[in-house]
C-alpha cells in the first residue's frame, strides 16, 4: 500500500464518528469457557476440563454492532432474543458498549441464540450451540419494518448480518432493499450461501470462500476460476461482490468490471472468531464515510489483520486503524489513546497487566521479567520514566539511553503490547486513568510499597511480585564498564 493510500485512509477514519448505521440480523451471545485439561474421565473416554474463567461477548449481528460502536458509529440494532438469562447477559454486554437494545424483539417462542466455546490452552476444544432457526412470522417482520421505516431517513448505511438463524426472510430482505433504494442508502450484506439470492441489487455482498464452495459445489482451484465465479455473481446478483479468502486475503469484484486481489494483512493469526463481523462493520462504516469500495476493502482487510491477532470475539478501534496508516511507532501511546485501548480490552474480557520502570540499558533480566509479566494477562502496558523523571530519581548523569531510544527498544520486544511515558516521579496518575487489572513489579519490591496498589485492589485488581532471577542490573553494567574499560586504562 502506497503512501498516498495510507494518507487517504487515515483521513477517512475520523469521519466514522457518529455515522448512523442500521444493523439487522441474527444476534447471539458468544460464551467462552477457558480451562485446563490434565486428566480423562473415568465415566467415559473424554477429557475433563478444569474451568478457570468464563465470560460473554456479543456475537453474530450483535458483534457487527459492537465493532461499529468501537469504531465510533451510532447503531440501531434489529434482531430477536428470548425471554431468558442469555438475553439478559447479551443486553448487558451491548449496553456496556453504548448500543441500544430497544429495537430487539423479545420472542416468547424461541431462546436467545448462544454459542459456547470451550477453550483449552488457546485451542477450541468444543463448541455448543443453543438456538431455534425457525423463520420469523409475518407479525414480527412487520414490527421490524416499522422500526426501520422510522430510522431510514437519518441512516448513513445498512448492514444485514445473516447467520441463517431465522431473523432474515426473503420477504423482509426484499422490503429492506426496496426501502433503501428509495432513500439511496447503501446496504452491505454478510450472507449465508443458502440465502444469497435474497440480496439481489444490494450495494455489496460479502461471502467467504467456504460460502462460494457451498454455492458452486466445488473449490475454486485457481485465481482464474475464482474470477469467473466472481464475475458471474456480480451479473447474477447485480451487486458488487467481495469474497473473503482467509490467509489468501480478499477479492473484490465491482459492477464496473474492476477486479482487485488484496493480500492478507494478518501478521499472526491467534483466533478467527468474529473476524468476518469486523470486516462487515468496517466496510459499512467506510462506505458511509464516503470511501470508495476499493478504499473500504483495503481498510477492512487491515481491520481483519488486527482482530485475528486477538483472542475471542474482538473488535477494532479507530486508534488501532489510524496507527497502521500514520507514521510512528504503533506501540507508543499517549494517555487518551491508552484509555480507549484499555476500555476496549476490558469490554472484551481481557486482563490488562501494568508494569513500569526506567529500563535504562536494556538487559536479559529485563526481557525475562517482561515475558513473565505478559504471561499473567492478555496485554502488557509498560510505563516508562522520561529522562527528566530519571534525573530526579537517579541523578544528573542518568539516563544513559534517551527516552525515545529506550521506548523504541522496549517496543521491539514482542511481549510488550504498549508503552507510555510518564514524567512524574511515580506512575500513579497513569494507573488511576487506565486502571489495570494487575500491577507487576520485580522481587526487590514489597507488595505494600507498590505504587497504585490501593487504587487497583479497590477495583478488584491485584499486585504480583515477580522474583528476580540472577544478579544482573543496569547499575552493575555501568559499574562494570567504568571499572573494566575506563579505570583499567
Amino acid at each position: 500500500m502506497g503512501v498516498h493510500m495510507k494518507h487517504r485512509l487515515a483521513e477517512i477514519i475520523p469521519d466514522f464518528k457518529d455515522k448512523k448505521i442500521l444493523v439487522i440480523g441474527d444476534i447471539m451471545l458468544d460464551k467462552f469457557v477457558l480451562g485446563e485439561v490434565k486428566r480423562l474421565s473415568q465415566e467415559a473416554p473424554v477429557q475433563i476440563v478444569d474451568v478457570k474463567e468464563e465470560y460473554c461477548l456479543p456475537g453474530g449481528a450483535a458483534n457487527v454492532a459492537a465493532n461499529l460502536a468501537a469504531l465510533g458509529a451510532k447503531i440501531t440494532l434489529f434482531g430477536l432474543a428470548g425471554p431468558d438469562e442469555g438475553k439478559n447477559q447479551l443486553f448487558d454486554e451491548l449496553k456496556r458498549r453504548g448500543i441500544s437494545t430497544s429495537k430487539v424483539i423479545i420472542s416468547k417462542n424461541r431462546p436467545t441464540t448462544i454459542k459456547t466455546r470451550v477453550i483449552v490452552q488457546n485451542y477450541q476444544l468444543l463448541r455448543m450451540d443453543k438456538e431455534d432457526k425457525c423463520k420469523i412470522d409475518n407479525s414480527t417482520e412487520k414490527r421490524i419494518m416499522v422500526g426501520i421505516l422510522k430510522k431510514i431517513k437519518e441512516t448513513d448505511a445498512v448492514v444485514i448480518s445473516d447467520y441463517n438463524k431465522g431473523a432474515i426472510t426473503e420477504s423482509l430482505s426484499i422490503k429492506i432493499i426496496d426501502l433503501c433504494k428509495k432513500h439511496n442508502k447503501p446496504i452491505v450484506v454478510d450472507p449465508k450461501p443458502e440465502n444469497i439470492s435474497f440480496y439481489k441489487g444490494t450495494y455489496l455482498i460479502k461471502p467467504n470462500v467456504k460460502d462460494i464452495t457451498s454455492l458452486m459445489k466445488s473449490v475454486p482451484k485457481t485465481e482464474e476460476e475464482l474470477e469467473n465465479i466472481g464475475r458471474k455473481m456480480v451479473f447474477t446478483l447485480n451487486s458488487n461482490i467481495l469474497i473473503t479468502r482467509g490467509e489468501n486475503g480478499m477479492s473484490l469484484f465491482e459492477k464496473n468490471g474492476n477486479i482487485s486481489h488484496i493480500p492478507t494483512e494478518a501478521k499472526e493469526v491467534f483466533d478467527i472468531v468474529g473476524a468476518g463481523d469486523t470486516v462487515t462493520a468496517t466496510l459499512a462504516l467506510a462506505i458511509a464515510a464516503k470511501a470508495t469500495l476499493y478504499e473500504a476493502t483495503i481498510m477492512a482487510n487491515y481491520a481483519a489483520g488486527i482482530v485475528v491477532g486477538k483472542f475471542g470475539t474482538s473488535t477494532v478501534s479507530q486508534n488501532e486503524l489510524i496507527s497502521l496508516f500514520e507514521k510512528g511507532n504503533k506501540k507508543i501511546k499517549d494517555i487518551s489513546e491508552l484509555k480507549e485501548i484499555v476500555k476496549e480490552l476490558k469490554l472484551n474480557g481481557r486482563k490488562v497487566v501494568w508494569t513500569n520502570g526506567c529500563f535504562d540499558i536494556l538487559h536479559a533480566g529485563h526481557t525475562k521479567y517482561l515475558q513473565e509479566a505478559r504471561r499473567l494477562g492478555d496485554a502488557l502496558i509498560l510505563g516508562l520514566n522520561t529522562d527528566a523523571s530519571i534525573r530526579r530519581i537517579k541523578g544528573k548523569n542518568r539516563p544513559i539511553i534517551p527516552e525515545n531510544e529506550r521506548a523504541e527498544m522496549l517496543s521491539a520486544i514482542e511481549c510488550v503490547d504498549y508503552v507510555i511515558f510518564f514524567d512524574e516521579d511515580t506512575p500513579l496518575n497513569v494507573i488511576k486513568s487506565i486502571m489495570p487489572n494487575i500491577i507487576v513489579k520485580g522481587g526487590d519490591y514489597k507488595v505494600e510499597d507498590v505504587v497504585g496498589k490501593d487504587v487497583v485492589e479497590k477495583q478488584g485488581g491485584e499486585v504480583i511480585i515477580i522474583p528476580l532471577k540472577g544478579e544482573i542490573s543496569t547499575t552493575k553494567i555501568i559499574n562494570n564498564i567504568i571499572n573494566n574499560h575506563f579505570n583499567a586504562k
